[in-house]
């Protein structure tokens, strides 16, 4: 399985799908007598003509070779201060797009409450760990370890995911996006502002969770805070990165990030690497 989902992800990256559907198509419409020959003069054109399209970004966003299919499975990071809306969109994309709702949170108490399936199982031994010597850096390792793990699970590779709560630091970022081998292939960046997201925390119903109250919201809005900056000078670099206003009233913001998702061009990586 993980070799098949990194032959995938290389595939995604490269367009080698798209380049051998464009032979396809143009060697279905000319019917040339010596097919092997056609496409050894050929293929490079195409490819030229696919990348050139990525370099210049397309024409108001689109990249017309790069079309989304019906069948495009997407890969979602939403990201953003708590209280801009991360769950409630997430919920909607997951209707929406069929995909798999995968919330860190969620995650994390499941493995350190233990599985009777498996009860040795090395990752949440390794995350019950961190939490035991409060190691924030162990933890991080160990949740970025056990969603790498469920990222590979047979629901997430035939419907697509998208994953809430997690990466929330610089490095968290870089290791999701750089080293999983099934990485996001979009990334949404809810942008609120601090008094708006606390607004709508302190009128949230209180659910009976321990971190509803202010003290906590103010612990987390300065987590945010001094990780913020650097990393969306991150995000601004990478080419899955889609900024949405998340201020506005929530159907506003579900609008237009699915039109976003819909209409940006499928580029991943490095805005630089294409560049070079």
């Amino acid at each position: 399985i993980e070799l098949a989902a990194e032959i995938l992800v290389y595939f995604e990256k490269y367009k080698l799908i798209e380049i051998s559907k464009r032979i396809l198509v143009e060697c279905a419409l000319e019917r040339p007598p010596n097919v092997q020959l056609w496409i050894a003069k050929n293929i490079k054109r195409i490819a030229s003509e696919i990348y050139e399209d990525c370099l210049n970004h397309g024409k108001c966003g689109h990249i017309a070779n790069l079309h989304l299919t019906s069948r495009f499975l997407y890969r979602v990071v939403i990201f953003g201060r708590p209280g801009s809306g991360c769950k409630t969109q997430a919920q909607y994309l997951v209707k929406r797009l069929n995909l798999v709702l995968l919330d860190a949170d969620n995650l994390i108490y499941q493995h350190l409450r233990g599985d009777d399936k498996e009860p040795n199982d090395p990752l949440a031994r390794e995350l019950q760990r961190a939490f035991y010597y409060d190691n924030c850096e162990a933890k991080s390792k160990a949740l970025a370890n056990i969603i790498a793990r469920r990222l590979l699970e047979y629901d997430c590779l035939s419907r697509g995911w998208v994953l809430i709560n997690f990466p929330n630091g610089l490095t968290d970022f870089k290791e999701i996006m750089e080293h999983f081998k099934i990485p996001p292939n979009k990334l949404v960046y809810l942008k609120c502002p601090e008094k708006v997201c606390m607004l709508r925390l302190i009128n949230m119903p209180n659910l009976g969770q321990p971190q509803m109250n202010c003290n906590y919201y103010e612990k987390e809005m300065r987590y945010f805070n001094r990780h913020c900056s650097e990393i969306e000078e991150y995000l601004l670099r990478r080419h899955e990165t889609i900024f949405v206003d998340a201020s506005r009233p929530s159907s506003v913001v579900r609008n237009e990030m699915l039109s976003l998702l819909e209409q940006s061009p499928y580029l991943t990586g490095f805005k630089q690497d294409l560049r070079e």
